[in-house]
């Protein structure tokens, strides 16, 4: 047999007694599991705002698609555009806004300009009236949400504005498809 010095034999003895004394540290104490709690989802109402742009958005490109007698059509289209990315870009602030199911997002809400019983007589008949009510409608909604939107909230400083902003550009969309 080899012989073993007695500083390595005390240094074996040593490492061999912190592991069981560790191990039996371990299963003497109790495991407190911590769970991850998601961050809290943004404000339906700002959720609600980029659904209805989203849906206007689809409104303008099905009317692109069939008319383009409209001179400003493309223009207000990429106002409604630029109004998702923007909306879009305050939801980044929001750390669970990704995780939130809301209701404006979770059932099938129908596009503007049409009904749950099928397409509406206005959009049939003149589909630029149809986006002029849609505008109407969307602006209306985001009007009431930009002052209802609470003081206290971290991100009112820039959700205050934006939605107002929204607000005033689709109103003016309105007449503009007058």
């Amino acid at each position: 047999m080899a012989d073993i010095s007695r500083r390595t034999l005390l240094n074996r003895a040593l490492l061999g007694t912190a592991l069981g004394g560790g191990a039996l540290l371990g299963l003497t104490r109790r495991v407190h599991h911590q769970v991850a709690t998601p961050p809290p989802p943004p404000p339906v109402a700002l959720t609600a705002a980029l659904a209805r742009q989203r849906q206007l958005l689809a409104s303008y490109d099905r009317v692109l698609v069939g008319e383009r007698s409209h001179p400003g059509l493309a223009g207000l289209r990429a106002d409604v555009a630029a109004h998702g990315t923007a909306l879009h870009e305050v939801l980044q602030r929001y750390p669970g806004w990704r995780l939130a199911v809301t209701a404006s997002t979770s059932r099938a809400v129908p596009a503007p300009g049409s009904s749950s019983s099928g397409p509406s007589s206005t959009a049939a008949a003149d589909p630029i009236a149809a986006l002029a009510e849609a505008s109407r409608t969307a602006a209306t909604a985001t009007t009431a949400a930009c002052l209802q939107w609470p003081d206290t909230e971290p991100h009112a400083a820039e959700v205050v504005p934006l939605l107002g902003s929204i607000a005033a550009c689709l109103t003016s969309h309105v007449q503009v498809l007058r």
